[in-house]
């Protein structure tokens, strides 16, 4: 066997470009630099680079959302292959860390550990013959269920990358094996509970990755995101479309604007139907729905499959039941995952996630998420999960028999999931979450995005108290214009404090010591830069003492329908 270390590093990239038409990975490998030459990513970040694990990693983003993370998981890939795409995948980023997950494969393959070694040694001498000053942090191989038969070599190639990182200050060796091996593999139910599949980790898995790599990784680099304000962001009342799919006649075409509705549209680059977008594909510049850049960009965090027009999308929207989103090139094609973190459930190899970056941290966001296919035989259903300082959940039935709006169509076209209240974390990031609640796809064929400029997030409910007692109402208005005020009123007549009634021009209201007079309906009003919003209704009641007619319907239960009986009858 050659030593591959002691190789030229001229001799290694010779070769490279010598049967660069062979590599298996080339076309992961061009849609990503393709990708980076559109929207260039800037140099010192952190490179997560490997295997499927790093791939699938769908909230590796998120749990290092502090770091600028350069995602590069390639499925099935060894050691070898990540020298081989060392250039393109490492050095080209200039980066600050390197974190290798790669070693696996080659075992599993029957590799012998000095292998694995030598080819981690090469690695090593591509990356530092280059750049010297990158902290180079190895993932020690870890026992699954499934390679339980590699444990002896598996042991033998950790320890000996272990060992040579004690050689080097800019080597790190993680030491993931250890509380894996805690748990008792290959079979005990703690153990097994941390993966999809016998190979892969589940959400539960990655939670127990982070708790080890990211300490790791920070006692040698702190984090090295800062939040820089984008000046061409969206704004209050300003709204994004995306429109997620191929780009080709057969499987679906890119939504050109202005539409119909004189919209503006976003479009995943030009892909093929059927082919996989993997995490770290990304895209800059979006613009506005009047065609203005906004400097907001998307980056794919846990991969999907694109598909289409001939695979049941929405061919012929109604404006009527979905509004601006019915657009025929956006309903017509679409992502799809399948995953649903279940053992031995859907496949989780494309997670289905991404993530917005550009937004701004004071402002609240509403997202809006349309998926559909046609198919009479399945029910399906989407969960979609969005991630910033705030979070919100909403799950929509994309494909069934007769769930269309006329009973008769097998899709969805007349729904929409709608996720508010979110606010960007404090980087300006949001990161999306498809998860396959029910039937074996999960699917995103069209995204609105608009910055709220003020929205009721949480109405005040109904109140009674007895004479004397407190009356209590909390509600909750959100918006991105400056200098939000509020006000409760009773009536529509605006309260205010007075000692024995408190926070009159707060989200939450009391009256203590409550009399008749207090009964009432209640809402909570905001105003800012002239515009105007009111919470729902609210009863309050206060019941009189015993036996004096405060069941006003005599229906044997004082309650808020005795107090909008009343307030009926003097009105």
């Amino acid at each position: 066997m050659i030593d591959r270390f002691v190789l030229p590093v001229g001799l290694i990239v010779a070769a490279s470009a010598g049967s660069l038409a062979a590599q298996p990975y080339l076309g992961d490998v061009t849609r990503w630099t393709t990708q980076d030459a559109l929207d260039p990513i800037p140099a010192g970040g952190v490179v997560f680079v490997g295997s499927s694990s790093i791939r699938r990693w769908e909230q590796l983003t998120r749990d290092f959302n502090d770091y600028r993370v350069v995602q590069r998981g390639f499925g099935g890939s060894q050691l070898e292959d990540l020298n081989f795409w060392v250039n393109e995948l490492v050095l080209s980023y200039q980066p600050t860390a390197v974190v290798v997950w790669s070693g696996t494969n080659d075992l599993s393959s029957g590799e012998p550990a000095m292998e694995v070694f030598n080819d981690y040694l090469t690695f090593v001498g591509l990356v530092q013959a280059q750049q010297p000053n990158v902290e180079i942090f190895y993932l020690g191989v870890t026992p699954t269920p499934a390679n339980d038969s590699t444990t002896i070599e598996r042991d033998t190639a950790n320890g000996l990358i272990e060992a040579e990182t004690l050689t080097d200050p800019r080597q790190h060796y993680i030491d993931l094996p250890t509380p894996f091996y805690a748990l008792n593999p290959p079979a005990d139910p703690d153990f097994t509970a941390l993966y999809v599949d016998p190979v892969h980790l589940n959400r539960a898995g990655y939670d127990l990755w982070t708790t080890i790599v990211r300490p790791a990784v920070e006692a040698v680099v702190p984090p090295n995101r800062v939040f820089t304000p984008n000046p061409l962001t969206l704004q209050p009342g300003e709204v994004l479309y995306f429109d997620f799919g191929p780009s080709n006649a057969q499987d679906g075409t890119p939504t050109v604007g202005p539409d119909a509705n004189g919209n503006v549209w976003n479009n995943w680059v030009p892909a093929e139907g059927g082919v996989a977008i993997n995490a770290g594909e990304h895209i800059g510049d979006l613009v506005d729905s009047t065609g203005a850049n906004t400097d907001i960009g998307v980056v794919i965090t846990g991969g999907f499959i694109s598909n289409g027009l001939v695979n049941g999308g929405l061919t012929s929207p109604d404006p009527a039941l979905l509004g601006d989103l019915a657009v025929a090139t956006a309903t017509q094609d679409y992502f799809y995952s399948e995953a649903d973190d279940l053992n031995g459930g859907g496949n989780d190899d494309v997670p289905g996630g991404f993530m917005l970056t550009g937004l701004d941290p004071s402002f609240v966001y509403e997202f809006t998420f349309f998926g559909s296919r046609t198919l009479g035989s399945e029910v399906r259903e989407t969960e979609y999960r969005v991630f910033g300082a705030t979070e919100g959940v909403a799950v929509l039935q994309t494909t069934g028999p007769g769930l269309g709006n006329d009973g008769v169509y097998n899709g969805n076209d007349d729904s929409a999931a709608v996720i508010s209240g979110i606010v960007p974390d404090e980087f300006g990031q949001v990161f999306v979450d498809l998860t396959l609640k029910r039937g074996l796809f999960a699917y995103i064929n069209a995204m609105r995005v608009e910055v709220v400029p003020l929205a009721v997030a949480a109405s005040p409910v109904d109140a009674v108290v007895d004479t004397g007692g407190t009356l209590s109402f909390s509600g909750e208005i959100v918006g991105s214009l400056p200098g939000i005020s509020l006000r409760w009123e009773r009536d529509g007549v605006p309260l205010v404090d007075d000692g024995r009634i408190t926070g009159s021009t707060t989200s939450a209201l009391t009256i203590a010591n409550a009399t008749v007079l207090d009964s009432g309906m209640y809402r909570l009003v905001a105003t800012a830069s002239g515009e105007t919003v009111e919470s729902g209704i609210a009863i309050g009641g206060v019941r009189l003492p015993g036996g004096d007619g405060s069941d006003f319907n005599n229906d044997g239960t004082v309650d808020t329908q005795d107090v909008i009986d009343f307030l009926q009858a003097v009105e």
